[in-house]
């Protein structure tokens, strides 16, 4: 991201094997749904938006099946902003993400841009993840969740990058104002009695050097 104004973000998708990564990731860049995937394949999905003032870059890594934790804290680094996904049909899925929202959070904090995604909402015969379960992870993890399935419909998908897309943007004004708070502070006069401080110490470290 730039750091005078909102340029573009990096996006990341973390989740088990099979959940939907890459799918969803087409489904935001190209509409389409393509059901079969390399899913040991990592690759970056870049989308420009337009907007009255150049336009803002998106990328967006869909990551492999087999992460290491290593792996998922070099990804956090590169990332502004984190789409958690699992299975609605795989518990096994959910409960996988723990370990992957405790390396976000000792690398960027708690307080930073994510949502938790369960796919596959209309494979509702094979469901083994209820609303409650899903909903606990949402409190657990303190961010937004949603149901969708990125199969049907594209409309799942994009509610849920316009919600992570909100998160980053709103991290990003809150980081500018703190800069600029920084920047005020370093730019403002020295008060009376630190100048006199300052001065008495010139002072002294002089007469030092005089005596030697």
């Amino acid at each position: 991201m730039s750091q005078k104004r909102f340029t573009g973000a990096r996006i990341v998708l973390l989740g088990a094997s099979g959940v939907g990564k890459t799918a969803f990731a087409v489904r935001y860049i190209t509409k389409r749904f393509i059901g079969d995937y390399d899913r040991d394949k990592e690759m970056v999905y870049t989308r420009h938006l337009p907007t009255p003032r150049d336009g803002i870059t998106l990328d967006i890594l869909d990551t492999g099946a087999r992460l290491s934790s290593e792996t998922i804290e070099k990804h956090t680094k590169w990332g502004d902003g984190y789409i958690l996904i699992y299975s609605l049909t795989d518990r096994a899925s959910l409960t996988y993400l723990s370990e992957v929202k405790d390396i976000i959070t000792k690398v960027k904090g708690r307080d930073c841009p994510l949502t938790l995604v369960g796919n596959k909402s209309d494979l509702i015969s094979a469901r083994e993840v209820n609303d409650e379960e899903s909903s606990d992870f949402g409190q657990k993890f303190n961010c937004p969740k949603f149901e969708i399935s990125v199969a049907e419909t594209s409309q799942g998908v994009l509610e849920v990058m316009d919600e992570i897309m909100c998160q980053i943007k709103r991290d990003f004004v809150k980081n500018m104002n703190i800069s600029n708070q920084l920047a005020i502070a370093d730019n403002k006069p020295r008060s009376k009695l630190y100048s006199m401080k300052k001065a008495f110490k010139k002072r002294i470290n002089r007469s030092h050097s005089d005596t030697f």
